[in-house]
């Protein structure tokens, strides 16, 4: 009787054995990572790069062609999953991945071979490199803002919803890919979700709460990574705020003023169009550089009326007509400068055309 128990001991090890490697065989994680896992024949595993709720991305070599790619597994095939496939199978999102195959197994489980992005992605590089130069700052700005502006006017139309820097990489040449389109849904379907989509500190308040949502949820969260990024931190601990942008220092006013427009409470008071945002950014922009100049020629005239003033009691009366021409330039460059404030307030104070009754 033990030796029968034994040998169905070692008969159900045998299975066991066997079952495990059909997983491995198929692609399905067991026991951590398999450094040696050879999976559909043609991939050798190689890392674990992230993992959710709904399954995990695994960087691995494709022996066929020579090359790394990224494997992603989802444990439940849903509608979700082809949205996701169609949208990166794409070619005008080149901050997307290429897609190079996808299919679902036997037993549900969803596959998707998409290209490998190399780099780190936008929250570790904060936490590595803290504050980001201005110049940067704009730079991704333009970059988001394009993606939006493509999603969003696209055939169909689309909604990323899961803005946020996990989700973002930074390459080595500095430019921004996006990797996780998990969340994305077409504009009309399915935007008044009975659960929340996203993260918090980056999702937009309507869309946290579970309520209808439209491209001015994308704005919001695309206003939220700008702001960790003109900050030099994430965000995700706490909900950036419109209030919040207005009180840092360190960037130019109207970067500022854009990226407090995303991250308006009210959806009605945001930009309702990615384009609307570029247009903007890149006004603040020069106005910001412009408020650069001025600064910098205050800083000559101050450094010259002190040098005028040293001359004066060194020489006394020789030199009073200079002086007196460098405070008249300061004054006027004061005044200028007053003026433009008062300017760039009116402007914020009025309505944009595209923000009015939408």
């Amino acid at each position: 009787m033990a030796e029968a128990t034994k040998g169905n001991r070692r008969g159900s090890g045998r299975q066991a054995e066997i079952e495990k490697e059909d997983r491995r065989e198929r692609g399905v994680q067991v026991e951590g990572i398999c450094q040696a896992c050879i999976w559909f024949d043609r991939y050798e595993i190689r890392e674990i790069l992230g993992e959710g709720g709904m399954g995990r991305v695994y960087l691995a070599m494709d022996m066929r062609l020579g090359r790394p790619v990224a494997i992603k597994i989802l444990e439940q095939v849903t509608e979700q999953f082809q949205e996701e496939v169609a949208l990166l199978r794409r070619q005008n999102f080149l901050m997307l991945p290429a897609v190079f195959d996808a299919w679902v197994e036997e037993d549900g489980t969803g596959v998707i071979v998409m290209e490998y992005v190399e780099g780190q992605n936008l929250k570790e590089y904060l936490a590595l490199h803290g504050q980001i130069p201005e110049r940067q700052i704009y730079e991704w700005g333009l970059q988001l803002g394009e993606f939006l502006k493509r999603l969003h006017s696209g055939n169909p139309k689309v909604l990323y919803r899961d803005l946020k820097p996990e989700n973002i990489m930074v390459q080595p040449d500095k430019t921004l890919r996006l990797v996780d389109v998990g969340a994305a849904v077409r504009l009309g379907e399915g935007l008044c979700g009975k659960k929340r989509v996203g993260t918090f500190g980056y999702a937009a308040p309507e869309q946290w709460e579970g309520k209808a949502v439209d491209e001015r949820a994308d704005i919001y969260g695309m206003g939220a990574v700008l702001c960790a990024v003109m900050e030099g931190k994430d965000r995700q601990n706490g909900q950036a705020g419109a209030e919040y942008v207005a009180k840092m220092n360190g960037m130019p006013e109207g970067m500022r003023r854009a990226v407090r427009r995303c991250l308006r409470h009210e959806r009605e008071r945001r930009y309702a169009t990615a384009e609307a945002f570029l247009a903007d950014w890149k006004r603040y922009k020069r106005a910001g550089r412009s408020r650069t100049l001025i600064i910098r020629a205050e800083g000559m005239l101050k450094i010259g009326f002190l040098y005028a003033a040293v001359y004066i009691v060194w020489y006394r009366e020789e030199f009073s007509p200079l002086a007196l021409q460098f405070l008249a330039g300061y004054l006027w460059l004061k005044l200028a400068e007053w003026a433009y404030r008062r300017q760039s307030e009116r402007w914020e104070q009025k309505k944009s055309i595209w923000c009015r009754g939408v």
